[in-house]
């Protein structure tokens, strides 16, 4: 499944950069964050408590990033398993941010996510629904986050 999109951010690109590898900031705006732990400056482990249709879990994951050029993309890479129906979720993540302005920016972003396990029989409807109203909070969370008024 293909997940892709932008955000428009009303920060320089440099702000956006710097929220966005801090792992305990970027956390706040994931959506059943359970815990966050950084392993070392490209490494993070964590926990997140996702509902999808049906079924509920809980996923242990761990995100690295493979690719950074500073301030203007990263590649990350994320493994999980779901605890409970030992579903997997592998995701390929690219995000780019583009300088609109002195105080505007542009995130795109493009995931390639693998789903196995009894989280894949829900179909892509499903997990595409669910992932766009995960995006939908995530987005919200990050104006916040970075101190952007809010959005109507």
């Amino acid at each position: 499944m293909i997940l892709d999109g932008k955000i428009d951010l009303d920060v320089p690109a440099e702000k956006a950069w710097d929220f966005l590898i801090d792992i305990k900031k970027f956390s706040t705006c994931l959506p059943g964050i359970d815990e966050v732990t950084q392993i070392d400056d490209k490494t993070f482990n964590g926990v997140i408590s996702a509902t999808v249709g049906p079924i509920s879990g809980k996923f242990s994951f761990r995100s690295t990033i493979v690719e950074s050029k500073p301030p203007a993309q990263m590649v990350v890479r994320t493994e999980g398993m779901d605890s409970v129906t030992k579903s997997t979720v592998n995701a390929d993540m690219t995000v780019d941010l583009r300088r609109v302005s002195e105080a505007k920016t542009e995130l795109d972003y493009k995931a390639d996510v693998k789903i196995t396990g009894r989280l894949a029989i829900l179909g892509d409807m499903v997990l595409r629904a669910t992932a766009t109203l995960i995006l939908q909070e995530f987005t919200r969370r990050l104006h916040k986050g970075l101190g952007e008024q809010p959005r109507v």
